[in-house]
């Protein structure tokens, strides 16, 4: 009898952890390695998706199927832990002057804009199909009912440990059938995937309690998100670097934005692991087989890793294809 475990998953920040839970809904066995680095883009992360982004306002790619995905994989996960973990919140977008209402008049002169628009007037527009996760929530919840499975386990992958085998892997005394590399920024460290180029971008989101009497999500250069009476998760800062800069660049955009006092409880810290092209990077190892990367989920890791590990899932499983969008052959050829 094969006694191999079917996948061992190197970091359970939302990449790590949405795979993990296709395994387990899949029917497969898998472990959990995880350093829980306290720089974790996914712990410090707002966790709000939205169809619409960027300086610009561009459409999400894939905005249907990413959103489908991730309603259904959160509501399911939900269900399983018995926890709520998923919230819908529309976004408001104020303006500042006429251009803004007049380029938003324009873009809502397109289908792919208009079907996201609850509705506009002077002040601002309020889009929909919109919402946050509770990163925190979702990741210890879930790394709490994987070590009751004794599927999980907190240490620092070594790399000189996982020996490569004739057609499976072994680390420390275990064996697997495949390696699920969702490591973010540490893949740069660990460097298994060398024929890729991963950028660190540092950020930071603050926790602040103020009187701003808004419901929805405000979104103008930062988001403000409402999760509870008086209480709001901001962020986030952009730093092309890996420095924690620190919490006074957004709560001088904050206080700059709603012109309400507010009092600082928490700063949180993270590195975003993106790619060139600011897509996801989905794949196997150029020559070493059965060794898969999930990485590059940006600022947009709750909606993109549900639809991503499920193609990563379904590739080994059934041989269906990655999207060559976000697969790692793009840069390769």
């Amino acid at each position: 009898m094969d006694k191999k475990i079917d996948y061992l998953i190197v970091g359970q920040g939302l990449s790590g952890t949405c795979f993990a839970w296709r395994s387990y809904f899949g029917n497969k066995t898998f472990k959990i390695i995880d350093k829980e680095n306290s720089f974790s883009a996914s712990k410090a992360s707002v966790g709000i998706y939205n169809p619409i982004t960027g300086r610009k306002y561009n459409v999400t790619w894939n905005v249907d199927k990413l959103f489908y995905e991730l309603k259904c994989f959160y509501k399911k996960v939900e269900k399983k832990l018995n926890q709520k973990l998923l919230y819908e919140k529309n976004i408001f977008r104020p303006f500042k002057g006429n251009n803004e209402v007049n380029d938003w008049n324009i873009r809502l002169a397109s289908k792919k804009y208009l079907k996201f628009c609850e509705k506009i007037n002077d002040d601002g527009v309020l889009t929909n199909t919109s919402g946050y996760l509770d990163v925190n929530k979702f990741l210890l919840s879930s790394k709490k009912y994987f070590d009751n499975l004794r599927r999980y386990k907190s240490e620092n992958f070594d790399v000189t440990k996982l020996k490569i085998k004739k057609n499976y892997f072994s680390y420390k005394n275990e064996e697997f059938k495949y390696v699920i590399m969702c490591t973010g920024i540490s893949e740069k460290k660990i460097n298994l995937f060398k024929d890729i180029k991963l950028n660190g971008v540092s950020g930071n989101s603050i926790i602040v309690k103020s009187k701003i009497g808004n419901d929805s999500i405000i979104n103008k250069g930062i988001n403000i998100l409402p999760i509870k009476k008086n209480v709001y998760h901001i962020g986030s800062t952009y730093y092309h670097n890996m420095k924690d800069e620190g919490p006074d660049e957004l709560v001088s955009k904050t206080k700059n934005l709603i012109k309400e006092d507010i009092s600082l409880i928490d700063s949180k810290f993270g590195i975003r692991s993106t790619s060139k092209d600011r897509r996801p990077i989905i794949g196997e190892h150029n020559k070493i087989k059965k060794l898969f990367i999930m990485n590059a989920m940006g600022s947009k890791g709750v909606s993109q890793a549900p639809y991503c590990s499920k193609k990563l899932f379904n590739y080994i499983n059934e041989d269906k294809n990655i999207d060559k969008e976000i697969n790692i052959d793009r840069y390769r050829s």
